[in-house]
C-alpha cells in the first residue's frame, strides 16, 4: 500500500476531531441536531485550518443514512464514500480552475435534478473567490432560492473578493489560525501513534513555522521524519528549516547588549555557514525580544515556557525595557525592508548594526560603539518606576581611583568606563570584603546565578580594576553568606530612602494633603519620578 501523507491520514472525520475551531463546530452541531439548516454556508480562513475538512464533515452529517445529525455514523455507504471522495451527491468544484461563466452555468443546469442516492445534493466550491464576476452573477439567483434538496458549501482564503450580494446570502464562519499550543498538543498526540520520537523543542519550532496551519505543520513533520529518520530532535529540525538555534540568538543579543561588533559579526559569519533563512532568523530574534519584554512584567510566566532559562535570565539582566522595545521595533522595520536590501545578508547586518548604534544609552557626540558606555541594566534617560540612583557619579571617566571600602566599590561598579555587560552585573552583585596590597577579596551570595559566577566575569573585573587604580590586582571571589551590602543593595536602599523622603514632602503639599484628609489617599511609591541629575 502506498504511503499516505500525515495531513491526509489525520484529517478529521468527525466534528469532535476538529482542533481549534470550537466556535464553528458548536454552531453547526446545534443546527444539525435541531434541523435548523441553511442552504448556503461559507467557510473562510487562512490555509490549512480546516475549511474544506469541516465542509466535508457537514456533507457527511447531512447525508448519513442514519439521519441528519452532528454525529454521522461513519459506517454507512454515504459516510464511507464521502471520506473516500467518491460520493456521487457531493460535487466538489475547484473554483480556481472553473472560473468561466460557461463552467458555472453547466453546473447550475444540474441543480434542479434530485440527488442520486442521498438526502441532499451538495455543491462544495473551494476557493470560490476565484470565480469571475459573470460567474457570480449567474450564480446569484440559484444561491438565493435553491431547490430544497440542494446545499451550497463554499470555502475561501480571501472573502474580501466575494461580492456582498453573495456574502449576504450565506451563513459565514470565520475559521481562526490555530495557536502554537494547539498544534503542539495535536502533534504530541499524533507522533507516538506514528512511532516517531521527538523533543518538545523540535515540535515547538515546527508549530511556530506553520503559522497556525495544522496541515502545514503535518507536512513539515513528514519532511522532518525523513530528514531525521524518525527522531525529531531540535538541532536537526532547526537545521532542516534554516532556523536559528537558541545559542545563536543568545550570542547575537548579548553581543549587541555589550556593543561588541567583532563578536557579533563572528556570529553572523557562522550563521551563514549554516545557510540560515534570513527572514526566519529575524523572526526568531523578534520572538526572543518579545519574550524578554514579557519577562520584565511576568518573569515566572515566561520562564515556565522558555528553554535555556539561564541564558534567558542573563539577557534579561543586561537589557533594559527601553532597549528591548527599541530593538524589537528596529527588527520589525528590518524585516519589512529586507526585500529592498541589495542582499538578504546585508539587510540583516544593517538591522543588527542599527540595534547596536541606536540603543537608548548611545551618545550623539560621534563616538564609536567601543568608546561609549555599555549596557548596565539601568536607564540613562530618567529615573522612573524601579530605577535606582547611582551611589556616586564619577568626576571624570578616565581618572584613576582607589578601592579600600564598600563605598569605593559601589563607586567603581557604577562608573568604571570599561566595565560592560555581564562583568558590570557581576560587580554590582558582589560585596567588597577586604584588600591587602594587590589582593582584593569579594564575596558573592550563595544563590548567585551560574551566569554571574562565570570565571570570565571575574577575570574581566580584575583587568578593569587594575586599569582603574593603576596597579595590577589579584581578585579572589568567595561564595558565602555575608551582611556586607552589594552595590545593587546600596543603590536599592538609597532609592528607597529617596522615595520615602519624596513621599513625606508630597504629603505636605496642599492638594495631596486635602486628598489624604478627604479620601484617605496616599502617594503611590511606584509613581514617584526624579530627574536623573537631581534624584533628591
Amino acid at each position: 500500500m502506498s504511503y499516505l501523507v500525515l495531513a491526509r491520514k489525520w484529517r478529521p472525520k468527525y466534528f469532535e476531531d476538529v482542533v481549534g475551531q470550537d466556535h464553528v463546530v458548536r454552531t453547526l452541531s446545534h443546527s444539525l441536531n435541531n434541523e435548523r439548516l441553511h442552504h448556503a454556508y461559507l467557510f473562510t480562513g487562512t490555509r490549512g485550518v480546516g475549511k474544506t475538512t469541516i465542509a466535508r464533515i457537514l456533507a457527511k452529517a447531512l447525508n448519513c443514512e442514519q439521519g441528519v445529525s452532528s454525529k454521522p455514523c461513519g459506517q454507512c455507504n454515504a459516510c464511507v464514500e464521502v471520506d473516500q471522495g467518491s460520493y456521487i451527491d457531493l460535487i466538489e468544484v475547484d473554483a480556481a480552475s472553473k472560473t468561466k461563466v460557461e463552467d458555472t452555468r453547466a453546473l447550475l443546469d444540474n441543480v434542479p435534478y434530485l440527488p442520486t442516492s442521498g438526502r441532499y445534493k451538495i455543491y462544495l466550491f473551494d476557493e470560490i473567490h476565484m470565480l469571475s464576476g459573470h460567474s457570480f452573477n449567474a450564480f446569484l439567483k440559484t444561491l438565493e432560492e435553491p431547490p430544497e434538496h440542494v446545499k451550497f458549501l463554499m470555502a475561501t482564503t480571501d472573502p474580501q473578493k466575494l461580492p456582498v450580494t453573495v456574502l449576504s446570502r450565506c451563513i459565514q464562519f470565520n475559521l481562526r489560525a490555530m495557536d502554537n499550543e494547539e498544534i503542539v498538543a495535536q502533534l504530541e498526540k499524533i507522533l507516538p501513534d506514528e512511532n516517531v520520537t521527538f523533543e518538545p523543542a523540535a515540535i515547538n519550532a515546527i508549530a511556530r513555522l506553520s503559522q497556525g496551519s495544522m496541515r502545514d505543520a503535518l507536512s513539515i513533520v513528514d519532511q522532518a521524519i525523513s530528514y531525521t529518520q524518525g527522531n525529531l530532535n531540535e538541532v536537526a529540525v532547526r537545521d532542516m528549516l534554516g532556523m536559528l538555534s537558541h545559542d545563536f540568538i543568545y550570542s547575537i543579543l548579548i553581543s549587541i547588549a555589550n556593543r561588541n561588533a567583532e563578536e557579533l559579526f563572528q556570529v553572523v559569519e557562522r550563521m551563514f555557514e549554516r545557510s540560515v533563512n534570513i527572514e526566519s532568523a529575524l523572526d526568531d530574534l523578534l520572538l526572543k525580544l518579545h519574550n524578554l519584554g514579557l519577562h520584565k512584567v511576568a518573569p515566572n510566566l515566561v520562564e515556565s515556557r522558555t528553554d535555556n532559562v539561564e541564558q534567558f535570565r542573563e539577557l534579561a539582566a543586561v537589557m533594559t525595557e527601553e532597549e528591548i522595545q527599541l530593538y524589537y521595533q528596529i527588527g520589525l522595520l528590518g524585516k519589512r525592508d529586507l526585500k529592498l536590501a541589495p542582499t538578504a545578508r546585508i539587510g540583516l547586518e544593517m538591522t543588527l548594526l542599527r540595534m547596536m548604534a541606536f540603543h537608548p544609552g548611545s551618545q550623539s557626540d560621534g563616538k564609536s560603539a567601543d568608546n561609549s558606555s555599555s549596557v548596565s541594566g539601568k536607564s540613562n534617560l530618567n529615573m522612573t518606576q524601579g530605577a535606582q540612583p547611582q551611589p556616586k557619579q564619577a568626576a571624570a571617566l578616565n581618572q584613576t581611583g582607589e578601592i579600600q571600602s564598600t563605598e569605593d566599590w559601589c563607586h567603581f561598579a557604577s562608573t568604571a568606563p570599561n566595565l560592560k555587560g555581564m562583568a558590570r552585573q557581576f560587580a554590582n552583585q558582589v560585596s567588597f570584603a577586604s584588600r591587602e596590597g594587590n589582593k582584593i577579596v569579594l564575596i558573592a551570595p550563595p544563590n548567585a546565578s551560574p551566569s554571574i559566577m562565570r570565571p570570565s566575569n571575574s577575570e574581566t573585573v580584575q583587568k578593569v580594576i587594575s586599569e582603574y587604580i593603576g596597579q595590577k590586582i589579584v581578585l579572589e571571589v568567595r561564595q558565602e553568606a555575608t551582611e556586607i551590602a552589594t552595590p545593587d543593595e546600596v543603590a536599592a536602599k538609597e532609592h528607597s530612602e529617596t522615595v520615602n523622603s519624596a513621599i513625606e514632602r508630597i504629603k505636605q503639599e496642599k492638594i495631596p494633603k486635602m486628598l489624604q484628609q478627604e479620601f484617605g489617599a496616599i502617594p503611590d511609591p511606584k509613581s514617584i519620578q526624579f530627574p536623573i541629575d537631581n534624584p533628591k
